[in-house]
């Protein structure tokens, strides 16, 4: 997979201000802002350390910035907007062969919206009062996970999703490595 660095991503898709301080990877991961442009997928899974077990993210291990390929989109329901999935298969096949990312306010009773949700588990398995957060792809997936996403920017429209920008930090498992990463879709 294409790899690069997790700072020069940020640095790139804005989720970073330029004077890069030496701030921890948990604080780069809670960004407040996402500003990169339309069909970018950011994927950034920890590489881990030779014999240290569950040390490696299992979904993407390493960096890769997405921006080419074919993007859907689906809402599960056209009334309450609290679950989206959005679907990306990457033109560069060394990029993997497709990805999703989806998040859900399902179980907290209100539409997604602009803000931090903590304490999700997986969608669309989320408990009551928690919020439902998956990404997946390329035939790997959690069966269990502990994360938290924010929306930076969702706007609705008569027809659906028309534009969602979002972070997220996500483990497997209870394991100790992390997946971070963003996705800014709107529609053409």
């Amino acid at each position: 997979m294409h790899t690069l660095s997790f700072v020069a991503a940020s640095l790139y898709l804005g989720l970073l201000p330029s004077t890069y301080g030496g701030a921890s990877i948990e604080e780069l991961a809670a960004a407040n802002s996402c500003t990169a442009p339309r069909g970018t997928l950011f994927l950034n899974g920890d590489v881990g350390s030779t014999g240290v077990p569950y040390s490696r993210d299992y979904i993407h291990p390493g960096a890769d910035v997405i921006t080419q390929g074919t993007w859907n989109t689906y809402v599960y329901s056209s009334t309450s907007r609290d679950y989206v999935r959005i679907h990306v298969t990457p033109t560069n096949a060394s990029q993997g062969l497709w990805w999703d990312v989806e998040f859900s306010s399902r179980e907290l009773g209100a539409p997604l919206a602009v803000r931090t949700y903590t304490q999700a588990q997986r969608a669309p398995f989320a408990a009551p009062g928690y919020p439902g957060l998956s990404v997946s792809g390329d035939g790997r997936g959690c069966n269990t996970l502990a994360g938290e996403f924010q929306i930076h920017d969702i706007v609705w429209d008569s027809v659906g999703l028309l534009k969602l920008s979002a972070s997220f930090l996500q483990r497997c498992e209870a394991g100790n490595a992390v997946l971070r990463g963003m996705v800014a879709y709107e529609r053409p």
